[in-house]
């Protein structure tokens, strides 16, 4: 392999992305060509400087992140629709308005004879 074609893995080289065969090539013509040596130790310390000095995310940021992801994959479930509560309560208190409505409708109601049965006085 030539100085060029060596340039072109060197990279790749480094992340360990290319085939067996030019991985070997490249570990050959480095060992014997001080230039391309040289350039791969340069790109070797500017990839890991700028791996080392680049902003992380804060922890808060990653977090609602993770969550974010996980609820677009539906892993976890989502915040109810604002709606869903208020409309739950709603019928729970309707529920309970017609129960006491009810009631209250049975208990103040006059008693009367059922259809068909004629009311006698007591005492005869």
């Amino acid at each position: 392999m030539t100085c060029a074609s060596i340039r072109n893995e060197l990279v790749g080289f480094h992340f360990g992305v290319i085939e067996e065969a030019p991985r070997v090539e490249v570990e050959r013509h480095l060992a014997t060509c001080s230039a391309c040596l040289t350039e791969f130790l340069a790109l070797k310390r500017d990839v890991e400087l700028a791996a080392s000095t680049e902003e992380r995310p804060r922890a808060q940021v990653k977090s609602k992140l993770r969550a974010a992801v996980a609820q677009e994959l539906g892993l976890v479930a989502g915040p109810q629709a604002w709606w869903q509560r208020p409309l739950a309560f709603g019928l729970a208190a309707a529920a309970v308005i017609v129960a006491m409505v009810s009631v209250e409708a049975v208990a103040t109601s006059e008693v009367t004879a059922p259809v068909g049965v004629t009311a006698t006085r007591r005492g005869r």
